[in-house]
């Protein structure tokens, strides 16, 4: 069997889908064939630049702005048709990949992808079954498309929203989750201890995971400040990703003789958000914008306190999911594929700065299921994660919400659909939820 999956860089979680599925699939099955595509960079590198390039500006420097296109494009008017007809131009370079890689079964772990394959199926000869994976905790129209022939929702809900606002059949719908890696659902109990001793922690105090490579330098300072300031004890994880200006000014401002220093951060220096956005994008994309602007980013972080809890500070890592097994909180974006993981491993999340859009409605989500608390500005938010860390009985409820919540078993179920289908070529396969 050869399965093409398609994604997209829009963000990290569509890739990490598609990999975590091909991963559990592969270890069933070496004999089957799986092709991961990145569908705009495919069909255009002017494509993929603008896309994703475009998400990223909007979504992370203007999300006011993003919140009201998603809105937007969520809705029967003309944004969504703008949507639908730049999809169904694109999609006629999507039909020789098909032929090319000639696959049993696609899936779509991007919504673009998903709409472009429905419109493949309308315009072409293709009858091959395909899986559209939502990848956020509430559905967008953009994933929609009448010749999809399953899809697969993160949780219940999602699934009910799907069948009662869209209108789409339940027989299509399987609400399995979002595929993760079996490292954070199956998870090997004896690395817990290593991991201990790796950080120089113990397991007598409680972990508080911060996971702040999308947030802004100065704004992760303060968080991490504030819960120092805190007089209750416990230890902490610093993840920075690649975030390079985040992890120096971590390594200053752990170091307890370096009582100021500068930083860049964009927000801090311009007075208009918007303004401040836009630089830090044109200094990412132009080494002239970068030579222009940053000089005039230098900013003197003074540190506001000098209390200190037992830290740790780490760079990019991959094997997360060591750090989240051993923690008690963490603060964190609500991406569709960080919430995921995070369920997995039973770890309540504190939510922090959601743009507009679907991380708003994968906040709701959890706050709603009580698996996680929307972060307060400034040293509010320390409180509340000081309340919660004072509190074992609530903090033990919402990590059996997120174990109830989590769908550990997601890549597998989808695998045993995914042989279904292709046994009956998507015709009768059994559909046990609704």
């Amino acid at each position: 069997m050869n399965i093409l999956i398609l994604s997209a860089s829009t963000g990290g979680g569509h890739n990490r889908a598609s990999n975590a599925l091909k991963s559990y699939i592969s270890k069933q099955d070496s004999t089957i064939k799986i092709d991961i595509v990145d569908t705009f960079a495919y069909c255009s590198s002017m494509l993929n630049k603008i896309v994703t390039v475009g998400y990223e500006l909007l979504a992370t420097k203007v999300p006011e702005l993003y919140g009201v296109m998603y809105k937007s494009s969520d809705k029967e008017n003309i944004g969504s048709d703008i949507v639908n007809s730049l999809m169904s131009q694109i999609a006629k370079k999507i039909y020789p990949m098909i032929d090319e890689y000639k696959p049993d079964i696609i899936i779509s772990c991007h919504p673009f992808a998903s709409n472009m394959l429905s419109v493949v199926k309308e315009k072409f000869p293709v009858s091959i079954p395909v899986i559209s994976i939502i990848t956020d905790y509430m559905p967008h129209r953009a994933y929609l498309g009448d010749n999809i022939d399953a899809y697969i929702t993160p949780s219940i809900e999602s699934a009910y929203n799907l069948s009662i606002k869209y209108g789409v059949d339940s027989k299509k719908i399987f609400p399995f989750g979002i595929p993760i890696f079996q490292n954070f659902s199956n998870y090997d109990e004896s690395r817990i201890e290593s991991t201990y001793e790796q950080l120089g922690f113990t397991p007598d105090k409680p972990t508080v995971l911060i996971m702040a490579g999308s947030f802004g330098v100065t704004d992760i300072l303060k968080i991490y400040e504030n819960i120092v300031d805190l007089e209750s004890d416990c230890q902490i994880i610093v993840i920075t990703g690649r975030n390079k200006r985040l992890y120096d000014a971590f390594e200053k401002l752990l170091n307890q003789n370096i009582e100021e220093f500068e930083t860049q951060d964009y927000t801090s220096v311009f007075d208009n958000a918007d303004e401040a956005y836009i630089a830090d994008y044109l200094c990412e994309h132009s080494d002239e914008a970068r030579k222009f602007i940053s000089p005039k980013l230098k900013k003197l972080f003074k540190r506001s306190t000098n209390k200190m809890k037992p830290t740790h500070l780490l760079y990019f890592v991959d094997n997360v999911e060591d750090y989240m097994h051993i923690s008690d909180i963490i603060i964190t974006k609500p991406g569709g594929l960080t919430t995921s993981e995070s369920l997995a491993c039973g770890l309540p999340m504190a939510v922090f700065k959601a743009f507009p859009g679907q991380e708003m409605q994968n906040a709701d989500y959890l706050v709603q299921n009580n698996t996680a608390i929307m972060l307060e500005q400034g040293a509010k938010g320390a409180k509340q994660i000081e309340h919660l860390l004072n509190n074992p009985d609530e903090l033990s409820a919402m990590k059996e919400n997120c174990i109830r919540c989590s769908h550990k078993d997601s890549a597998e179920k989808i695998y045993n659909l995914i042989l279904d289908m292709h046994k009956n070529h998507t015709q009768d396969y059994k559909n046990i939820i609704f």
